[in-house]
């Protein structure tokens, strides 16, 4: 499976939660006050080390950041990407749609506006409207 790096950070916080709650409730039984205040200065900065929980606006940056790390650039695209030009398809569709264009995209021409409405009307045509003659 794989897990976000949001995710992660989420599920993290929530452990490291879970257990200043625990610790909390039971320091007066496990630890001295100096230990406690020793162990919760600790987990703040356990928290500060997490950062802040990375938005999905965010992931965009996140990815350019780590391929100019490899002298590397890719534009992404998403699924409202696909959705603006074809809001009449699912977000499971969309994503269809992203997944082939990805595959199957010719690397002289790249991935356009119409690369993107091209493959969605391919793989899901636009419904016809039959309208009737007087």
């Amino acid at each position: 499976m794989n897990t976000s790096l949001t995710d992660r950070i989420k599920n993290a916080k929530h452990l490291l939660d879970q257990l200043v709650d625990a610790i909390g409730l039971k320091a007066i039984s496990w630890f001295n006050p100096e230990q406690h205040d020793f162990l919760m200065e600790r987990f703040s900065e356990i928290r500060a080390s997490l950062g802040p929980e990375i938005s999905v606006d965010d992931i965009d940056l996140h990815v350019h950041r780590l391929l100019a790390e490899k002298r590397k650039i890719a534009p992404i695209w998403c699924i409202d990407d696909v959705r603006g030009i074809r809001p009449d398809l699912t977000e499971e569709q969309a994503w269809e749609v992203l997944q082939q264009v990805g595959d199957h995209h010719d690397a002289e021409w790249g991935i356009s506006w119409t690369t993107l409405e091209t493959t969605a009307d391919d793989l899901f045509p636009k419904p016809t409207s039959r309208r009737r003659k007087p």
